[in-house]
């Protein structure tokens, strides 16, 4: 794995601050359906009020969990491998250093009850 120099650990954490808003905004998209679902009638301010509980204690905890300050690869990887940011919009050296974790995710969500799952480091 490549050396985490200073420059690259910066690259790091702008690309994470655009895929952790890139995830942001994909759960409160799903979460703003909810809201339209509610002004429309189809649902009740009860259910909405659920809906906002479980976005807050589920994708939205989950998120922040991945984008913790030790876990910025971690984040950008799962970005990158459910297609919310392009490999290609990465510079080379740090698409090479989260490669390992990219391709770790990928397997995952194409299996995700595997044994074994947790081999990150490869």
């Amino acid at each position: 794995m490549e050396q985490l120099t200073k420059r690259l650990k910066k690259e790091i954490r702008y690309h994470s601050e655009r895929a952790w808003e890139a995830e942001t905004r994909a759960a409160l998209e799903a979460l703003a359906g909810k809201f339209d679902a509610w002004r429309s009638g189809a649902i009740s301010s009860v259910d909405l009020n659920e809906a906002i509980h479980l976005h807050y204690t589920g994708i939205n905890r989950q998120i922040w969990r991945r984008f913790s300050p030790g876990n910025l690869d971690f984040g950008l990887a799962h970005a990158v491998a459910t297609g919310l940011i392009t490999k290609d919009s990465l510079p080379d050296d740090v698409a090479a250093y989260i490669a390992p974790r990219v391709r770790w995710f990928e397997r995952e969500l194409e299996c995700p009850n595997a044994e074994g799952g947790d081999d990150q480091d490869e």
